[in-house]
């Protein structure tokens, strides 16, 4: 996802727990500090934020397709949403020998020039959660396409609203291109499928939780007659849905957006959200996995290639070199508690 689209996560810097950001500090189980794992090729991953639940969720689906295909894993990433710490640690891991690595860019043009690099040392290399579209990388995995998750959280909100009446929309940094993807493609469902809904106060960009807050108090102040909000990334979610509690609209103004089970489970099981969307993120993990594998054995991946540990066959867009998930996750209260990332 763009980023996470892909980048969803960007703004999980909120979230972070006191972590290593150095290289080889999280390396599978049995792998050695530098990821040797007794002569297996090396893999990495480097996130955007190492210490959240996202990508620790990511981690496991990783490890656990890495053993099986007799790889070693490393997953490293900066502390907080680092640009330049991230392309450090891509360019570690790039003297250190690895094989492949998958990276979820935070910043593309910080990255491309490492991502150039690394290739003319005939290092494999793809990103995964979110993309740099103009570096050399071989291939993006993508959780799901910016359409399908936009379509998802509009068909949500709509629901929840009865397809008619107005409708806020709390998105992240003004600049972020995942997000202002997925905004655009949810105006586009609501526009052909539900024209009794009306976006009003245009799309409010925030920089965090607090500000999301704000933002959502002001649109229901203005709009004393709001039935939904949107909340686009992660940092947003708690906010807006704290925003709705705090006016007692709970159920009277729906939330949906895209929150991670563990961020917006208190909301949804309080009834302040009524879905949030994401995607499977440990097998996010295990397709990025298997694709550097599958690069490294010299493979053609096939337009709907069947991976172990996913039931659905992914999608491989050989024009655009993306290899698809699925369509997006839908959390409400009937499964929300069954996820811990």
């Amino acid at each position: 996802m763009r980023n996470i689209r892909a980048g969803i996560v960007a703004t999980l810097a909120a979230f972070a727990l006191a972590a290593c950001s150095t290289v080889g500090g999280a390396p599978s189980p049995g792998a050695s500090p530098g990821g040797n794992g007794g002569g297996s090729q090396k893999v990495a991953f480097v996130s955007q934020v190492e210490g959240v639940p996202y990508f620790s969720a990511f981690k496991q689906g990783a490890d656990e397709t890495a053993r099986s295909l007799g790889l070693s894993y490393t997953q490293a990433g900066p502390a907080t949403a680092d640009a330049t710490e991230q392309v450090r640690i891509f360019n570690s891991l790039v003297q250190q020998g690895y094989a492949a690595i998958a990276v979820s860019p935070l910043d593309p043009r910080s990255m491309n020039p490492a991502i150039a690099a690394a290739r003319q040392k005939g290092i494999v290399v793809i990103t995964s959660d979110a993309d740099a579209p103009d570096s050399q990388r071989q291939l993006f995995a993508q959780q799901a396409t910016d359409a399908a998750l936009g379509a998802t959280v509009m068909d949500e909100i709509a629901k929840a609203m009865g397809g008619s009446g107005k409708y806020g929309i709390v998105s992240g940094a003004a600049d972020t291109q995942t997000f202002n993807s997925w905004v655009a493609e949810a105006r586009k469902r609501q526009e052909s499928a539900y024209p009794g809904m009306q976006l009003v106060g245009g799309v409010r960009y925030t920089a965090d939780t607090a500000q999301a807050l704000k933002e959502a108090q002001d649109l229901m102040t203005a709009n004393p007659d709001l039935k939904g909000l949107i909340a686009v990334p992660s940092t947003a979610v708690p906010g807006v849905a704290q925003a709705v509690q705090n006016a007692g609209k709970a159920g009277k103004v729906a939330v949906s957006g895209f929150g991670s089970p563990k961020t917006a489970r208190t909301f949804v099981e309080s009834g302040a959200m009524t879905s949030t969307v994401l995607w499977d993120v440990p097998k996010l993990g295990v397709l990025t996995v298997w694709a550097m594998k599958q690069l490294l054995d010299g493979k053609e991946i096939p337009a709907k290639p069947t991976v172990p540990g996913i039931e659905q066959p992914a999608a491989y867009d050989a024009g655009t070199k993306t290899l698809v998930l699925g369509p997006p996750m839908v959390f409400t209260t009937s499964n929300i508690a069954k996820f811990d990332y």
